[in-house]
């Protein structure tokens, strides 16, 4: 049975080229056109962009996401992490490396489900709503083009979106 799906980290699901360009890792974020090899002992993971919500670290393996063009990054999570139900411009490959991972894909009354371990594989098409978590932590690395962009179908589960908590109270 062939399954559709997305991350997040979907993971994935992230802002502009600057913010994109704080987590890259050095040498391992040429272009892709570039011959790249990147040791898993060597990644060097940085806080995820502000379009994911706060806890998940991100590193940039090749590419750019923030610009047009293919790139790969990965995405780590910890355990109860969730991304909200939402949608990119482009199709996303993920696959995940360790932990487990639970996506829900399609429009609310019609969405179906999956849970994912490490070496499992979800490809998810351009505009198909879905949502991610996890319940004990999860890396999942996502291959797609830039530049990725994350929509969420309800505009309050924009993290971007969200005022601090510290400022609000002071208003």
């Amino acid at each position: 049975m062939k399954v559709l799906l997305l991350t997040s980290l979907s993971l994935a699901a992230l802002a502009s080229g600057p913010v994109f360009a704080q987590c890259a890792t050095g040498s391992a974020a040429m272009m892709p056109s570039t011959h790249t090899m990147v040791k898993a002992a060597d990644i060097k993971w940085g806080p995820a962009p502000p379009s994911l919500p706060k806890g998940a670290e991100m590193t940039v393996l090749s590419g750019d996401p923030g610009k047009a063009g293919p790139f790969a990054i990965r995405i780590k999570a910890p355990a109860g992490f969730k991304v909200p139900r939402h949608w990119h411009p482009a199709d996303e490959q993920v696959t995940i490396i360790s932990g487990d991972f639970h996506l829900s894909m399609g429009e609310p009354g019609s969405a179906h489900a999956a849970d994912f371990v490490a070496g499992d594989y979800a490809n998810l098409p351009a505009k198909m709503q879905h949502e991610a978590s996890t319940t004990g932590g999860v890396v999942v690395q996502v291959n797609s083009t830039g530049p990725f962009e994350i929509t969420y179908v309800d505009p309050k589960d924009d993290p971007r979106n969200q005022m601090p908590k510290a400022a609000s109270a002071t208003k």
